[in-house]
């Protein structure tokens, strides 16, 4: 088997996806529901025309070395998270399921998703999370007659995704191309860094912060990070979907708030500092990477 056509460290394709399998069928499902921690960090543990299901408290570590490339023609995303599970990507990559016209009979013409994480039950408690870092690549599947995959779609109350890095590619599709964030029926999604290839939608009371110095512009948002790298992505919302723009303490903004009505442009408010026992808490991008696996084990992203 031969590793994904999307290299880890590219934020675009640099070749054109190519069908590696079949439709799905059961045998072609992997399914995590053992409360463990499992980790992809190698070709030998890797999963080529397979999709992954992460559900009931069990946690999902990809590592550098590592991917998951779905089956051709599904509409399961290549890994789905449910009913209070974790995924936590430092490197490697997630492709969603390609569209091969030649091969469809009679299947799904669009792309797959990438990754979801979802809740999966009626309580904000068994929402799932997700953690991306430096170097993770997670890519909807491309559909040369239909529409693209998304990359990551994040769902239902208590289902949160924290981004501090990676690279986020919806797939490319001749109708339409796929979002590289949906994100549905109030989830949150919490963005400190990363690159976005692809239209971001929120919907249904969901809501995505991004943290830095930002501008709303009608559909579009730009403005950079606390790393210094520049966003400058397309957002739509809908049923009372939410876009907040939030400044940090560590980052100075050369753009004063904004008074303006809220059809006219608004930039991220000036920070309020947050204090514990009469000190600062801060923690540097480095040490966050660091120490990701210990924080995992013991829910600290999600205190």
């Amino acid at each position: 088997t031969n590793a994904p056509t999307i290299l880890p460290v590219t934020a675009e394709p640099t070749t054109p996806r190519a069908p590696t399998g079949s439709p799905i069928e059961l045998s072609d499902i992997t399914q995590w529901n053992d409360g463990e921690t499992h980790v992809i960090n190698s070709k030998e543990t890797s999963f080529l025309d397979e999709s992954i299901v992460v559900t009931r408290g069990t946690t999902f570590l990809l590592e550098p070395g590592g991917y998951v490339e779905a089956p051709l023609n599904t509409n399961w995303p290549a890994v789905r998270l449910s009913i209070g599970s974790m995924f936590a990507g430092t490197g490697g990559a997630i492709n969603g399921s390609y569209a091969d016209p030649s091969f469809l009979e009679g299947e799904y013409e669009d792309g797959g998703d990438g990754l979801h994480i979802n809740n999966g039950q009626s309580s904000d408690v068994t929402g799932s999370k997700g953690s991306f870092f430096d170097g993770v690549v997670i890519v909807g599947g491309d559909a040369p007659i239909g529409v693209g995959g998304n990359a990551l779609y994040v769902n239902g109350f208590g289902s949160e995704a924290k981004i501090y890095g990676g690279s986020f590619v919806g797939g490319k599709g001749a109708k339409d191309n796929g979002y590289s964030i949906l994100v549905q029926n109030s989830a949150k999604v919490h963005v400190y860094s990363g690159s976005f290839d692809g239209e971001i939608k929120v919907d249904r009371s969901a809501e995505i912060i991004f943290y830095g110095c930002f501008k709303r512009d009608r559909l579009q948002v730009s403005g950079t990070f606390p790393d210094e790298t520049y966003l400058d992505v397309s957002i739509r919302t809908s049923y009372g979907g939410e876009i907040t723009l939030m400044a940090v303490s560590e980052q100075e903004c050369d753009t004063a708030p904004s008074t303006s009505p809220t059809n006219f442009p608004t930039v991220s408010p000036r920070p309020t500092p947050k204090y514990n026992h009469g000190d600062r808490n801060t923690l540097s991008f480095a040490e966050m990477s660091l120490s990701l696996a210990s924080m995992l084990l013991f829910g600290l992203f999600w205190i």
